[in-house]
């Protein structure tokens, strides 16, 4: 590309604005070429933007960041990108950027299959978005809204959903979020076996999507049309499009895409009854998963796995398998109905409040003959709320810490007693981490408590993705965090610890502009007796002050005590 090279030429010879407007034109002519020369020409106009006297929308740049870590799965730097970015646009006082991030992390917790929390923050941006009347805004979240009652096999609102969004996307002759409106419709439709119409969806997807020159796209249109053919018989064809959908996914590192049609691939296979091939995606399938932490993409293919072995007599292995895939699907759908019925419910009757307030207003004359009536009604409304909101706190105060939205001191320490009393039974070991940020104190003097937060929310959400699905972690107070990890040795404690303090050295965390090194000690110790749960504590706890006594930022042992 003649542009690009005139660009990287011209770049070494530039410097301040003029250095940053063009990091910014490469970044976006690699956008469908290469994720990671994008990735590292937008690292250096933020890094640039930093030493830029003049002010620069940096906002945008973290979304950008934000959204190539999305597409390459790494979900917990997407998290620090997109919070970091959340945190500019509400000291900016930027609204529709706001409502922008909150859909974004939204997105992500729908990646990671936690459907309520992606619902909570869909919704968060969708209200937002209605106040400013921002309907582009307002179609993207429908449409979010739309993506999690299909997940959820709820088709009738999916659908009520994607038609909504579709008819305003129109209007704006948006073509590539009109062919994400299309796709999706074609989705549904072949959930609900009505080829004719889904393929009639994705051919107009497919136009659209080559009109934009966007490949990212046509890897799940490839996918869904590939398993359209594998559902009519025609393995031959499934596979043609299911292996174009991979290449795809693989040159551009989209790995959840590329898990989730190696999974499409081992079923095709297994129709086949090729089931060493079947084998070797579904091995791609479910290790990708794991490293992305996709439960959705993992718990299908421990279901394919349970059908493969059953097939090939290995009923072992099947019923392993289907022991995992149920352990997820305990996990993830287990109180989701309920919690994603509560969600939109509150949303709901929000709307409805704000709906009758404004009917209040526009009839002024008649609010005059019944005012002690409204005041009466304005003054139970006030108490119901006040109740509710109370109740809600209550709740909230009971199980989860507010900042970190992590286990609370009361909630950890039961889980450990539960795991004790499990350890009488199954003589199993467990280990109990406690871990302290080094230098906390200097983050609130230096920057003041809003930093202070802000280090806590995101080192929260760093380690939490680091953890096995068993393991838990929760705020034991402070800047303190204690960790349970069942079933575990102390060296597996300790390389757990070490991966999570590597993890944290080695990332870059901004706040307003500034730029921060954060790191951490960890004490590990493994209940592996009768012994009293305090004293385990304990025991961690001595075991993170002999690290902080020889340096900090550093893993220590019970046992070295």
């Amino acid at each position: 590309m003649k542009q690009v090279t005139e660009l990287e030429e011209f770049l070494n010879k530039t410097s301040g604005k003029e250095k940053y407007n063009i990091l910014n034109k490469l970044a976006d002519l690699y956008q469908n070429i290469s994720p990671d020369k994008c990735l590292d020409y937008n690292l250096q106009a933020l890094e640039l933007s930093h030493q830029i006297k003049s002010k620069i929308k940096k906002s945008d740049i973290y979304v950008r960041i934000g959204d190539i870590y999305r597409e390459k799965s790494e979900y917990d730097k997407a998290l620090i990108y997109y919070q970091t970015g959340l945190e500019l646009s509400r000291n900016n006082k930027n609204d529709k950027k706001r409502a922008n991030f909150l859909n974004n992390i939204g997105e992500v917790n729908f990646r990671l299959s936690n459907y309520d929390q992606a619902l909570e923050y869909y919704l968060k941006s969708l209200k937002i978005r209605e106040e400013i009347s921002d309907k582009k805004g307002i179609s993207d979240s429908l449409n979010t809204i739309g993506n999690i009652y299909y997940r959820l096999k709820n088709y009738n609102k999916a659908l009520e959903h994607y038609q909504r969004s579709l008819k305003i996307r129109k209007q704006f002759k948006d073509d590539l979020s009109v062919a994400n409106s299309y796709n999706n419709i074609g989705n549904l439709y072949s959930m609900l076996l009505d080829y004719d119409k889904a393929l009639d969806y994705y051919s107009k997807a497919k136009e659209l999507y080559n009109k934009t020159d966007n490949l990212k796209e046509h890897t799940s249109i490839y996918n869904n049309v590939g398993i359209i053919y594998r559902d009519k018989g025609d393995n031959k064809a499934a596979l043609e499009n299911f292996l174009k959908a991979l290449k795809i996914s693989e040159d551009l590192s989209m790995r959840y895409n590329h898990a989730n049609t190696s999974n499409e691939a081992a079923r095709t296979y297994m129709k086949m009854k090729d089931y060493k091939k079947a084998e070797k995606y579904l091995k791609i399938a479910l290790e990708q998963s794991k490293e992305i932490g996709s439960k959705d993409v993992m718990q299908e293919s421990y279901e394919i796995f349970a059908e493969l072995y059953s097939k090939t007599k290995e009923f072992k292995k099947a019923y392993e398998c289907l022991k995992e895939f149920s352990k997820i699907n305990e996990l993830v759908y287990g109180e989701l109905s309920g919690n994603i019925a509560e969600i939109q419910s509150k949303y709901i009757s929000e709307q409805k409040e704000k709906e009758a307030e404004i009917y209040r207003l526009k009839n002024v004359e008649l609010a005059k003959y019944i005012k002690d009536l409204t005041k009466a009604n304005d003054t139970i409304n006030k108490k119901n709320k006040e109740l509710t909101e109370a109740y809600l706190k209550l709740d909230v105060l009971a199980r989860t810490d507010p900042l970190t939205r992590l286990s609370n001191r009361r909630d950890i320490l039961d889980k450990i007693k539960y795991e004790a009393l499990k350890y009488e039974r199954s003589n199993e070991s467990f280990v109990v981490m406690i871990s302290d940020i080094d230098n906390f104190k200097s983050f609130n003097d230096n920057y003041g408590h809003d930093c202070g937060d802000f280090v806590l929310v995101n080192l929260s959400n760093l380690m939490r993705s680091v953890l096995r699905k068993q393991d838990n972690i929760g705020r034991w107070g402070g800047e303190e965090f204690i960790f349970l990890m069942p079933k575990t040795s102390l060296e597996g404690g300790m390389l757990v610890a070490e991966k999570i303090r590597k993890k944290i050295e080695n990332e870059i965390f901004y706040y307003r502009d500034i730029k921060l090194k954060i790191t951490m000690t960890f004490g590990v110790h493994v209940y592996d007796r009768i012994m009293d749960i305090d004293y385990s504590i304990n025991k961690a706890d001595e075991a993170l002050y002999l690290g902080k006594n020889k340096g900090k930022n550093c893993v220590k042992s019970s046992d070295e005590i």
